[in-house]
């Protein structure tokens, strides 16, 4: 059905008539789903779909694309509060209204980790203002993707100014990337500066096989596109294909069998590691941006399925801050789980293979995911306040080196977040 002509902006936002979408980010080393970008379709007065690009163009250039942003964020909220969301949602906001205080509302009260704000690379917005913007919703506990990264003339500058946790790459610089060089090795240059400003990067508008071999083979961590599902509604949602996830997972296998997993084959941790030590040191980070510069260097450093800080409650462990999933429910004390383990025996918990443990110990995130194989677990504070945990969906993959970096980030986060932020 062709989308209908632009409707008056001001009266759409009383009618409100829109639905929403969503895509699947796929891990580009294990196949699985790892978020959802929602998308938004607007309707008309007659419920017929509007021209999306151009609807969202014109709400701008009438300063009333907060007012939309409003609109939209409150109705995913209400659909996180509704459904049960494993993984993180991707959103789409205008640069605006990162500053607006009943969007950081709407944004506070859904479980941390659940919520990413993508901010477009399009547009003019760069310098002070941008810096204060990101500034302050950082300060919110607010976790941010450049969107459109390589269709401006600043995209460098944004990239200082915004220092996302994400980056997605423009389709036009995946669209046959196996046939052109000049794109491989844009595509292999952010790959490596991600390596170095800790962003996770992700290939936009993957459609066909050979994108997608690509995209692995530059280092690219997530793909989104065509290839792997359309948008669709909630209800229609369908995981990746067993061919989708095997191809990946024997691109990285191959991969993986030509490298070294010693300390020195793994990304440049010395590097990694010097410059989150540089940036650490900065005294205006708050605990909770401390803590996460650490997980986002060492997720880089590591390169696991997922990575999860658990703090100790009444109730059991609670997931405080997780790259990988939103699993955000209490772990309780008397479950056999893992981490429990981990925590109130103090001490490190190594899971090579989930089949080397009884079931009734793989804890409930491995009952629900249904992965990952590899697990390691430290302790962290002192007093012992918490549990630091990684993995990767495939067996055997905690070597000696990958061990000795994650245990010496449960000693750091002990000596700076004695207790918990």
């Amino acid at each position: 059905m062709m989308p209908t002509a632009l409707p008056n902006i001001a009266q759409w936002i009383q009618d409100s008539r829109f639905y929403l979408v969503f895509q699947p980010l796929i891990s580009l080393s294990s196949g699985h789903v790892m978020g959802y970008e929602v998308l938004t379709r607007p309707l008309d007065e007659h419920n017929q779909p509007i021209a999306v690009e151009a609807f969202f163009q014109q709400a701008s250039t009438q300063g009333l694309a907060v007012d939309i942003d409003r609109i939209i964020v409150r109705k995913i909220a209400q659909f996180i509060q509704v459904h049960d969301v494993l993984t993180p949602l991707f959103v789409n906001l205008h640069p605006d209204s990162l500053t607006d205080s009943e969007i950081h509302e709407i944004i506070q009260s859904c479980p941390s980790g659940s919520l990413i704000i993508e901010i477009t690379e399009r547009g003019n917005w760069v310098g002070h203002v941008v810096n204060q913007v990101v500034e302050r919703f950082r300060h919110h506990g607010g976790t941010i993707a450049l969107d459109d990264f390589g269709t401006g003339y600043s995209g460098l500058e944004k990239l200082v100014a915004v220092r996302p946790n994400f980056v997605k790459l423009d389709r036009s610089l995946i669209a046959q990337c196996h046939m052109y060089p000049v794109k491989r090795n844009l595509i292999a240059s952010v790959s490596h500066m991600a390596r170095f400003l800790g962003f996770q990067l992700i290939a936009e508008g993957i459609e066909t096989h050979d994108e997608l071999l690509t995209c692995i083979d530059l280092g690219v961590e997530i793909g989104q596109g065509f290839y792997f599902a359309k948008p669709v509604t909630w209800e229609q949602v369908m995981a990746p294909s067993k061919e989708i996830i095997t191809a990946i997972q024997q691109r990285q296998q191959e991969i993986l069998e030509s490298s070294s997993l010693t300390l020195s084959g793994l990304d440049p941790f010395r590097t990694h590691w010097a410059l989150m030590m540089e940036h650490l040191v900065e005294t205006d980070l708050t605990p909770k941006e401390q803590m996460m510069t650490m997980m986002a260097t060492a997720f880089k450093i590591l390169q696991p399925t997922a990575m999860t800080v658990l703090r100790a409650t009444d109730e059991g462990l609670l997931p405080i801050f997780s790259l990988g999933h939103s699993y955000q429910d209490v772990i309780p004390w008397d479950s056999p789980s893992l981490a429990i383990k981990a925590f109130q025996q103090n001490g490190p918990v190594v899971l090579q293979k989930k089949t080397d443990v009884p079931q009734d110990m793989l804890g409930p995130i491995m009952h629900v995911l249904s992965f990952p194989e590899s697990v390691a677990l430290f302790p962290i504070g002192k007093p012992t306040w918490g549990v630091l945990g990684a993995d990767y969906m495939g067996p055997y993959k905690w070597s000696d080196g990958r061990l000795q970096i994650l245990k010496g980030l449960a000693y750091l986060m002990s000596l700076l977040l004695p207790q918990p932020y």
